[in-house]
């Protein structure tokens, strides 16, 4: 227990984590203060309360290391529907009001209009009113979004006529290595399931309403971590700074390996933020086994839980699929709660879960999200940073994930020492952008 401790505040000494440094060290000196004290006293008293304590921490052990937990998966009930991207809340904030695409939006969806009117009053995030606050921070997050609305014309082009014959192994293998060359440690490949292509344009440089047509066999999907400093500062300006250089990392692999494999002779498209997705990201980061979806409504990654950006390329290279794991997040995510309920704009269900086009999953209120990071001017991000997952990749945090995965008791102890040791409102920090 004391070297576990030990190795506890070391941990978070590196991680600058004060307020679990400061807990676990306290801890630390009450074992070394208390652990004498078994060899201080007589021969006789001294093996019986050392020799129940070792039972008692034996049993402790076995109970987390061996409660079984029956792994939930992602519940599929019923037929699902594509969704329209015309109906994504950042397309229908892309609609000016008095213009034709606002007029033929609303007609169609007039459910939405007078909430989207109200939030559409707020000053949209990047705009000049948010600037004031920090505009180094700020002009830097825009200039890494304008990059992204310039490399829209790469996403896709024509392949060479001659096609380069592999296996489908070799192909897999080739197309992971070159992803994780080009700086993502996490890619997995599964079948483009159509349910997961967007009916119709909702923004970008295609024609608003266009059918979506994309026919591609293969989806490659990879994340990209986020630094961890930049998220501790959530909701604050340096999260979006971090999302936008993230989401130009991930541009950059994505326009790279599409215009590799068109080379090779096949057809690839990548799909990439700001206006350019035709896919949504998620579920088949889902099925190429890099997560699962979680409480907040979005994935969390098996290396760095939902601290991640996530890029995409749907290719008809001959591929071998990956397939979907159960890692126990359903599970956790059933218990925790503690993104819920540090959500500032109270947007993420603290109940169960419910169906939406044909998928259980925990709901979020995407309206007040939205309006939420037009106030911040931001982001957000605060569910990312407080969830547990999100802790640094490193063994002890990877020993703790390992745990929580098999035993249903180790997730309930580390709920309850997560809130313990970081509180259940975790501190935000300063990062090195201020």
């Amino acid at each position: 227990m004391i070297c576990f401790f030990f190795l506890f505040a070391l941990y978070s000494l590196l991680e600058k984590e004060r307020r679990a440094l400061w807990r676990s060290s306290i801890v630390l000196l009450l074992l070394i203060i208390i652990s004498p004290i078994f060899f201080l006293a007589e021969t006789s008293l001294r093996s019986w309360p050392f020799g129940i304590t070792f039972v008692l921490l034996f049993l402790c052990l076995a109970i987390l290391l061996f409660s079984p937990l029956k792994r939930k998966s992602t519940e599929i009930v019923g037929r699902q529907k594509k969704v329209d991207e015309r109906d994504v809340i950042f397309a229908r904030f892309e609609y000016e009001e008095r213009t034709e695409t606002y007029e033929k939006y609303y007609s169609r969806r007039p459910e939405y209009k007078k909430i989207d009117d109200e939030i559409r009053k707020i000053p949209d995030i990047l705009s000049p009113p948010h600037l004031k606050k920090n505009p180094l921070l700020l002009s830097l997050a825009s200039a890494e979004f304008d990059f992204l609305e310039h490399q829209l014309t790469q996403v896709n082009g024509i392949e060479n006529r001659e096609k380069y014959q592999l296996s489908p192994s070799e192909n897999t293998r080739i197309i992971k290595e070159i992803i994780k060359y080009s700086g993502s440690d996490l890619c997995g490949i599964c079948l483009l399931d159509q349910a997961y292509v967007y009916s119709h344009v909702g923004r970008g440089p295609e024609q608003y309403g266009m059918e979506i047509k994309l026919e591609h066999k293969y989806a490659i999907a990879f994340a990209l971590e986020m630094d961890l400093g930049m998220v501790a500062a959530a909701p604050k300006e340096p999260v979006i700074v971090e999302t936008g250089k993230k989401y130009v990392e991930a541009a950059r692999i994505s326009i790279i390996i599409a215009d590799f494999i068109r080379h090779l002779g096949y057809p690839a498209r990548a799909h990439i933020a700001g206006s350019n997705y035709q896919a949504l990201l998620p579920p088949l980061a889902w099925l190429a086994g890099l997560g699962e979806l979680g409480r907040l409504g979005i994935l969390i990654t098996s290396k760095y839980g939902p601290r991640a950006r996530l890029g995409l390329i749907t290719t008809d290279l001959p591929l071998v699929v990956d397939k979907p794991k159960k890692m126990g997040i359903q599970n956790f995510c059933q218990k925790c709660q503690k993104c819920a309920r540090n959500c500032p704009a109270q947007a993420i269900p603290y109940g169960e879960k419910t169906e939406e086009k044909g998928v259980m999953k925990w709901l979020l209120n995407r309206e007040e999200c939205y309006r939420f990071w037009r106030k911040a001017g931001t982001d957000c991000a605060v569910c990312i940073y407080v969830c547990p997952y999100s802790k640094s990749d490193n063994a002890f945090h990877s020993f703790i994930r390992k745990m929580t995965e098999n035993s249903s008791a180790a997730q309930s102890f580390s709920i309850w020492a997560d809130d313990l040791f970081y509180g259940r409102i975790p501190l935000r920090r300063k990062s090195s952008l201020g």
